[in-house]
């Protein structure tokens, strides 16, 4: 049993590395040509690995905006376990995370979605070539094959294991099982958590709800089918508020930093920004698929790929694979959990359709937290999950033994009139040259008469080795078709839009930067700015992110000599630019010194109350206001300044600066106000000489600390409030599961 398992696993290893072949086998293709691609997922990738190597814990990032919250910024996946893979391997020649291992490590996704898969199927009862296939098709077809964001793919490939383990809970024999097979599934939804995909947790928490619903149900109406006798019928209860608490638990490390950020950052919705931790207006929710949608099931491009208002993610998982759901579903109905995909995979697709659809409004507006999900469309990952656990119970029943015997006269007769209207289709456009047929739409014509003779074949009674293989074949050769994620490096770089070259043009410029003396800031002045920061180690004012915190944004928006106080001393553009007097130039970058740049951190004697945001942006942009010499407070001191009497200069001294502390020597004539210029943030805390300080809120993004006349050791650490909870319930979840399965065993024992 266990060898056919293994064997069964190695056979989808192999089907997802040759369906990656080209960006595994070859070096022609790449997944990182495209901004958000590189300045995102893999900058944080090398960011992440960077501050593991040199003994840090990535929870603040000090080279993107100015600097700010890593761990709150919930797609960085910081505290994500399979990450740890990334960091055994040594950067690259380049001294960069090497995009060959950022390709392996998204195949391994994808390998672990459909192992997960393929083990629910086979807890569903079903044999192994069913598992597979499933396996495949939810893998390698639907939305998690078209999910090129990390965070979000990472996040769906749990949702198979956390349904496993929730029909285990349900199906215990004893309470002690079933509680431990619950806290099973919520850790799976707590890794899903991890991973940084919120939209998807979300969808998945609302089919762990759904299926408990359903489940209690069908217990209630034929428990001889499903209970034990004495087993309470609020079991299912008591499994979803186990599920929900063991989730919310085990990812807590990574939702309390998230929680927090969210109330001091916005987020990108387009064009426009909005506060991240306030309620999305439906019309923002709305963009979804068009009624129309549910054909790309069927055709990839229907409508030439006019499916959706916004984004959408298509559904398509393959012609042979959709047939064979259609044969589950009239083949096995009186299965309970097909007729729970079937129900799951229809409320999705209402669900996608956005303003178009009533329940969706209806659950926007009485479910607590949904409208995080955001985007309607991508209601899709739902109905990829449900198609595929449909389809292996279609291929259970067409290569069956019993399917010799089975009457398939009925279908058979859709089948003939589905070809003659495929054949039509091709020979119009064929004969008279009009209407044009879309080349993607013809070649899923061409599988609709492949699946027909493949499922001819295996009704006929071919139900053997080679009709397997051939299905396998016909799926992969469908799917890979519609592999549209990997792109051509040779035609990229002809075209200039490599991003990855592209970041890497810039060592040259980042090495001249790095040979410059002191602590600076750098700002990028080019669209689509490579995040040099946190690949290259610099500090800057770019990088990539859904999201800014709330006091940079209005800083940068409002202040005119915002790029002057941020320290940026040097300001690196495209070679193209016209402007002189540049310190460096190579054939892609030109670097130019900023005059006017403050240092990172200077004393003032003076300081202003300006209880407004709008009127303290307005004030420190005037013309003649000098932050040298005044700060802007929203607040009083604890403590007046003294002014600053004539003497000797003052000086401030950085010595250790790292991401998550810095230390200063100050030496001030009197007392006064140390401004930083770094952001202000909740989670930082100050001492001046060994004793706790406060940190005050400057010029309405910056911090300020109060030292004495003399000498001062000023001391910041980043130790936020919620990272000593969150490490604990996380740990307390895994460690406590960890230790009742040990426990269970050795009663059973």
């Amino acid at each position: 049993m266990r060898k056919a398992t293994v064997k069964s696993i190695s056979w989808l290893l192999l089907i997802t590395v040759l369906f990656y072949w080209k960006i595994l086998l070859t070096l022609q293709f790449s997944l990182l040509t495209e901004s958000e691609g590189v300045n995102q997922a893999y900058a944080w990738y090398h960011f992440w690995i960077a501050s593991l190597r040199h003994g840090i814990p990535p929870l603040w990032d000090p080279n993107m905006f100015a600097g700010r919250s890593f761990a709150g910024e919930m797609q960085t996946a910081a505290f994500y376990p399979p990450n740890l893979l990334l960091a055994l391997f040594p950067f690259n020649h380049a001294g960069v995370l090497s995009p060959q291992l950022y390709n392996w490590f998204f195949v391994l996704g994808h390998f672990l979605g459909a192992c997960f898969m393929f083990a629910l199927v086979r807890e569903l009862g079903l044999r192994r070539f069913s598992a597979m296939i499933a396996g495949i098709c939810f893998s390698l077809g639907g939305f998690v094959a078209r999910m090129g964001w990390p965070h979000m793919l990472e996040s769906s490939i749990w949702l198979p294991l956390i349904f496993l383990f929730l029909l285990r809970a349900c199906r215990a024999r004893t309470l002690p099982r079933s509680l431990l097979q619950a806290c099973l599934s919520g850790l799976s939804l707590g890794m899903s958590i991890l991973a940084g995909g919120l939209h998807i947790v979300i969808l998945q928490t609302l089919v762990v709800v759904s299926a408990v619903a359903f489940y209690a149900i069908h217990a209630r109406t034929r428990p001889a089918d499903y209970l034990e006798s004495g087993r309470p019928l609020t079991r299912p209860v008591l499994v979803a508020a186990v599920i929900a608490g063991a989730a919310l638990a085990a990812g807590a490390i990574q939702l309390l930093p998230s929680i927090e950020y969210s109330r001091q950052a916005y987020r990108f919705m387009g064009s426009i920004m909005l506060p991240a931790a306030e309620k999305l207006s439906y019309a923002y929710e709305s963009n979804g698929a068009l009624p129309h949608s549910f054909s790309t099931l069927l055709l990839f491009l229907s409508f030439n790929g006019s499916v959706a208002a916004g984004e959408y993610w298509n559904p398509y998982a393959g012609v042979f694979p959709l047939l064979l759901a259609a044969i589950g579903i009239w083949k096995k109905w009186t299965e309970p959990w097909v007729r729970y995909c079937t129900g799951l995979a229809a409320v999705a697709f209402l669900c996608s359709l956005g303003s178009y659809s009533l329940l969706h409004g209806l659950l926007y507006a009485l479910v607590p937290f949904l409208w995080m999900a955001r985007e309607a469309a991508r209601y899709t990952y739902v109905i990829s999950f449900a198609l595929a656990i449909l389809t292996a119970y279609g291929a259970e029943t067409l290569f069956s033994e019993a399917a010799q015997t089975n009457s398939w006269s009925a279908l058979n007769r859709i089948l003939n009139w589905v070809l003659i209207a495929c054949a039509a289709a091709l020979a119009v456009p064929a004969v008279f040259g009009r209407p044009e047929i879309n080349p993607w739409n013809s070649f899923c014509i061409l599988m609709i008469f492949a699946s027909y003779a493949l499922y001819r074949y295996v009704a006929r009674g071919h139900c053997e080795r080679p009709a397997r293989y051939l299905a396998v074949a016909l799926i992969l050769f469908d799917l890979h078709a519609f592999d549209w994620g990997t792109r051509n490096k040779i035609e990229a770089a002809r075209v200039g839009t490599d991003q990855h070259a592209r970041l890497l043009s810039c060592r040259g410029a980042v090495a001249f930067l790095k040979s410059q003396p002191g602590i600076f800031r750098v700002q990028v002045v080019a669209d689509a700015p490579p995040n040099i920061g946190d690949v290259f180690g610099l500090q800057t004012l770019a990088g990539g992110g859904v999201t800014l915190p709330i006091n940079y944004k209005q800083f940068t928006d409002h202040a005119a000599n915002s790029a002057d106080l941020l320290n940026v001393r040097y300001f690196l553009k495209p070679a193209s630019s016209p402007d002189p007097g540049a310190l460096y130039q190579d054939a892609a970058w030109k670097i130019y010194e900023n005059a006017q740049a403050y240092p990172r951190a200077w004393v003032v004697h003076d300081t202003e109350v300006e209880p407004s945001p709008e009127k303290l942006f307005e004030r420190l942009g005037a013309p003649g206001w000098d932050p040298h010499r005044t700060a802007l407070l929203s607040a009083q001191l604890d403590g007046a300044l003294v002014p600053l009497q004539g003497g000797g200069p003052e000086e401030v001294a950085v010595g250790r600066y790292q991401p998550d502390r810095l230390e200063l020597s100050v030496h001030a004539r009197s007392r006064g106000l140390l401004v930083l210029s770094e952001n202000f943030y909740p989670g930082w805390q100050a001492t001046v000489n060994g004793r706790p300080a406060r940190i005050y809120e400057v010029d309405g993004a910056l911090r300020g600390i109060v030292v004495n006349a003399g000498e001062n050791r000023v001391a910041l650490d980043y130790s936020p409030g919620w990272l000593a909870p969150g490490a604990v319930l996380t740990f307390a979840a895994f460690g406590g599961t960890l230790l009742g399965f040990l426990l269970l065993r050795r009663r059973a024992t």
